[in-house]
């Protein structure tokens, strides 16, 4: 039975919205409806989420953007996040996700999702773990039950996506943890589980319940992010076979999800050295069914802590091109900090000046339409052209201020090469 026939929230949800996915993508009703029942598409929108406006995933439709924000046992201050929330969106965020581990986390999720139109994602597992690390209790006595209950409390309460570290098999939490890597596991959903199985010797309750995350999702059409726990944490880490087995049950899991009426995607890596990248995206998608790949980065090199932004936007631009469909965003403050406003407006604009060159190496209609109209601005020393072509229009107007009565631009003045050839005659 297909996806639309046995998923009434999402069946209800394209029908309602169609017209308007049509006319933001550029793509025709049929292409949407057939990548959708596929499961080469996902439509994030949860109908308990009020205002949500809905945001397909998947290419040929525009690559999307993540905004992560939260708050740390370090930094517990949920206005200030309330405020990165706004930020990311008016950066140009397509998604924003709630990593909050510090504080009231249901109530600064309700307070996100009645905050903003844009899907909000969430790793339940943190909700879980939170209540056990604050009472000095080791997270590998959780009670499976407890996690299930919280997946089922975010839905209801209207979180569109959802981080689930499903694919982590026992094998390969001892694979990663135990077997050389440079840097273990450095997914932090993936460390609690990997600690929960090697201590309790069991394998992932959210593998062999897998099942009821299902039937939960389905009714709420909550997109699966099916999460990377094993992903690598150094470019030496990449390709190992932990991570491979970790991708492989992903895609089993993944299928199982569109026969169940279930949307997925796939969380990618991580930290790959950009001679991979081009063959680590290619191996997920294929392995995966071509499900919608939303990748960290990928960073390209370890060494850049304070510019991770933009080591991990030149990973994004190749991965993108190799058929990433999903970009989270990383920003200066990555392995530092938590972000403030500042790191959350350059990650999203990172993320997007990525998603923009990839695009454009594809020949997106959209993306080239964008580089045609900023080189027409320029050759007319069109700043308003140029405005409306650039990817941060606010950028242009603050480095633009000082001069911005002058027709050629502060770095060239009167040896502007475009006045010297136009004026010649």
């Amino acid at each position: 039975m297909s996806i639309l026939a046995q998923n009434s929230a999402l069946r209800t949800l394209l029908e309602t919205r169609l017209p308007d996915l049509v006319r933001q993508e550029g793509l025709s009703a049929d292409v949407i409806a057939a990548a959708i029942e596929v499961g080469s598409m996902v439509l994030l929108g949860n109908p308990a989420h009020s205002g949500v406006a809905p945001v397909l995933v998947g290419q040929p439709a525009r690559v999307k953007v993540n905004a992560n924000i939260g708050t740390s046992p370090f930094q517990n201050h949920p206005a200030c996040e309330m405020r990165k929330l706004a930020v990311a969106r008016e950066a140009g965020a397509d998604t924003v996700m709630d990593l909050s581990i510090a504080g009231d986390l249901a109530a600064i999720r309700r307070e996100m999702l009645n905050a903003t139109p844009l899907p909000l994602g969430t790793v339940p597992l943190y909700s879980v773990a939170q209540r056990y690390i604050d009472r000095d209790r080791d997270p590998a006595t959780i009670d499976p039950e407890e996690l299930f209950a919280e997946v089922e409390m975010q839905a209801e309460q209207g979180v569109d996506f959802m981080t689930l570290h499903c694919g982590i098999t026992r094998r390969g939490a001892e694979w990663a943890a135990r077997g050389g890597r440079a840097l273990g596991v450095v997914s932090r959903g993936g460390s609690i589980l990997a600690r929960w199985m090697l201590k309790n010797n069991r394998e992932n309750p959210l593998l062999t319940d897998y099942g009821r995350l299902l039937d939960i999702a389905r009714r709420h059409n909550v997109t699966l992010s099916l999460g990377d726990g094993l992903r690598p944490g150094a470019g030496c880490d990449a390709g190992d076979a932990a991570q491979w087995e970790e991708v492989i049950t992903l895609g089993r899991l993944a299928a199982e999800g569109l026969a169940a009426g279930v949307q997925c995607m796939i969380e990618g890596p991580g930290h790959v050295p950009l001679h991979e990248v081009e063959t680590q995206i290619r191996g997920i998608k294929k392995l995966t069914h071509n499900a919608p790949l939303y990748v960290l980065g990928p960073l390209v090199i370890d060494s850049s802590p304070g510019y991770d932004h933009i080591a991990g936007a030149i990973g994004g631009a190749l991965a993108v091109r190799a058929g990433v469909d999903f970009l989270c965003y990383l920003t200066p403050a990555e392995h530092l900090t938590l972000p403030d406003m500042d790191d959350v407006r350059a990650g999203v604009m990172a993320s997007r000046v990525a998603a923009q060159a990839g695009e454009a190496a594809l020949g997106r209609p959209h993306a080239l339409a964008r580089e045609a109209r900023m080189a027409e601005s320029r050759m007319k020393l069109d700043w308003d052209g140029m405005r409306a072509a650039a990817l941060d229009p606010l950028i242009l107007d603050k480095r633009r201020e000082p001069h911005k009565h002058e027709e050629a631009c502060a770095m060239c003045g009167n040896f502007c090469a475009v006045k010297m050839l136009r004026d010649k005659a």
